[in-house]
């Protein structure tokens, strides 16, 4: 089923949208973006990746940056366009400018938003995952579309048959090429801190939230390449994964030994998404 976009102040389906050349994401990865996912007319914790969003623009030094309540409203707009009852939104900002050089001095700025389907992931889904260096650049905290560490970790990933791949620096675990990437140990849930090293991810920061109302204790600290293949669960998440576990790390089988809280922090964040909410949050800075 074809998506629709929004951009330039123009909706139309997404095989009619077209980037011009003075966007500068085409030459330059100039851009910032976010996504999100929703139901029913809402979209899943749409503050948060706004907020996310608007920061990551102002620290790049974006000049015209859109108000949390326009992008809500092109949101909603776009999702009654497409009718889609379930969908993955997906915004960008790119800096444009009209001629092509490397001095983003007076360039404005485009708004781009797609809206497509979407279908949630069983909650007992398990996944493969491989290993992969972590070559990325000093900015990973900042969801530019600069992803071609990501792209070709991913590709790796799909050609050995796995569902993603897990980053790694020496022996520290960072994240994974389009996700975070905790542990379970001894009952504690254990995440890489929020650094210049990995996303502050939004569906990472409601696990946390879940663990502790469930009483599973929480370290935010760094962990190696050996405490991830001795963990009793490795669990992956993200806004259209939620929270999975994973079964195999480069062949071998992992975790496995506390399903119990791990279906527990699935299932919570699970009914934040079907939970029916007729209001939006929206709590923009």
């Amino acid at each position: 089923m074809e998506g629709f976009a929004y951009y330039c102040e123009r909706y139309g389906k997404l095989g009619d949208i077209s980037l011009p050349l003075s966007d500068r994401s085409v030459f330059f990865g100039d851009a910032v973006y976010d996504a999100a996912i929703g139901r029913q007319g809402r979209v899943l914790f749409e503050g948060e990746h706004i907020n996310r969003f608007t920061s990551n623009a102002a620290r790049l030094g974006f000049s015209e940056i859109p108000e949390g309540e326009e992008l809500s409203r092109i949101f909603s707009e776009l999702i009654a366009f497409s009718g889609f009852s379930e969908y993955f939104i997906y915004f960008q900002l790119s800096a444009t400018k009209s001629t092509r050089q490397h001095s983003r001095g007076g360039a404005g700025a485009s708004l781009l938003v797609t809206v497509t389907p979407y279908t949630p992931p069983s909650p007992d889904k398990t996944l493969k995952l491989i290993t992969y260096p972590d070559k990325r650049y000093g900015y990973c905290d900042i969801k530019t579309v600069n992803l071609l560490p990501a792209v070709l970790a991913s590709t790796a990933a799909e050609d050995a048959g796995a569902d993603e791949a897990v980053f790694y620096r020496g022996d520290e675990v960072t994240e994974c090429a389009h996700s975070n990437i905790s542990i379970l140990k001894s009952g504690t849930l254990v995440t890489h801190p929020t650094d210049e090293r990995i996303l502050p991810g939004i569906t990472r920061a409601h696990m946390l939230v879940a663990a502790e109302r469930l009483g599973i204790g929480v370290e935010e600290r760094p962990f190696t390449i050996s405490e991830l293949f001795s963990a009793d669960e490795v669990i992956v998440s993200s806004t259209t994964k939620f929270c999975l576990a994973a079964e195999k790390i480069n062949d071998r089988r992992v975790g496995g030994s506390d399903k119990k809280r791990v279906k527990a922090l699935a299932a919570a964040l699970f009914e934040e998404y079907f939970r029916q909410d007729s209001a939006k949050r929206q709590e923009y800075c």
